[in-house]
């Protein structure tokens, strides 16, 4: 086994074809044949099955994808830490990010990577906060943020922001404050367990004796804030998931409050893992970035990371 034959094999997987892969790789589909034969004879295992919708990994050949990810990104790892020694961070840096905290925060960080990193390459992926943890568990991210994170064993945690939560409405809807109560009877559109924020309100539901009805379960926040825009019901989101609608007035917001709910992102990284040069520096460009953010109001929320400072 060689990180040329992994390679191919990761990009065959991921193109489910062994055209498309050679096409990418700007390899001779033979070649790219052959070194998949090597590696399934050095194995002993066969790791690509051919069917009427592609190729797809063997079981065997789903656990190497995932150890052979984890393996190339350690060498890239070290390469660029031996390249850095020249004094400029350079390679490619991975960063998952919520689908709300991408809204606020993934351009300007990556206008400011642009700027001030212009040899490291950055990639910002985007997904739950359950996947992105299990990413970082799997050390496929270089950092990542995610929401209310209890002590970890194998995570390390910053406090960035805690973010109030919103009923979020149709245009022309009641304003001022409402109580948690009174989310009973309406019809709320949220994700679909498990999910942070759909947990944090059905947490709060039982404790308050409050019947809340999901008229509607779906998982992608865009639409979430058409169905709400086009009064097919409520949702329960931070400020800063609708800022730009509700400036527009394409949506109403009323802080939740008796209880209040609120929720923490925190930047997390993998407990142990090496960091690069440029995965330093790209960590520092957030941090700013995030204070420029809520100290300009374009992140409606409460600051955490002076106030870990302060207290360490």
């Amino acid at each position: 086994m060689d990180l040329r034959q992994l390679r191919y094999f990761i990009g065959i997987v991921d193109e489910g074809s062994f055209t498309a892969a050679a096409q990418k790789l700007n390899v001779a589909q033979p070649a790219l044949s052959h070194n998949i034969r090597n590696l399934e004879a050095g194995l002993g295992v066969k790791l690509l099955t051919r069917g009427v919708h592609g190729v797809k990994p063997t079981a065997a050949g789903t656990r190497l994808y995932e150890h052979a990810e984890i393996i190339l990104r350690h060498v890239a790892q070290a390469t660029e830490q031996v390249r850095n020694c020249s004094g400029t961070p350079s390679g490619l840096v991975t960063v998952g990010f919520t689908s709300s905290v991408a809204l606020v925060a993934a351009v300007p960080l990556v206008q400011a990577v642009r700027a001030e990193l212009p040899q490291v390459s950055l990639r910002v992926v985007e997904s739950f906060s359950g996947t992105i943890l299990e990413w970082l568990n799997d050390d496929r991210l270089d950092f990542g943020c995610i929401y209310d994170v209890t002590r970890s064993r194998t995570l390390l945690a910053e406090s960035l922001v805690r973010e109030d939560l919103y009923l979020i409405g149709p245009p022309g809807g009641e304003e001022g404050a409402i109580a948690f109560d009174e989310l009973a009877g309406k019809d709320l559109i949220l994700p679909s367990r498990p999910h942070n924020l759909r947990d944090r309100i059905e947490r709060v539901a039982r404790e308050t004796c409050t019947i809340v009805t999901v008229a509607v379960e779906i998982n992608g926040l865009p639409q979430i804030k058409t169905l709400v825009a086009k009064g097919v019901g409520y949702s329960v989101l931070p400020i800063s998931a609708v800022m730009e609608e509700w400036r527009a007035g394409q949506v109403s917001a009323r802080l939740i409050v008796s209880p209040s709910l609120r929720r923490s992102v925190h930047l997390c990284r993998p407990r142990g893992a090496p960091v690069t040069e440029a995965a330093a520096a790209v960590r520092e460009t957030f941090l700013r970035v995030v204070r420029d953010l809520v100290g300009g109001g374009d992140w409606p929320g409460t600051l955490l990371l002076d106030e870990e400072a302060a207290a360490s």
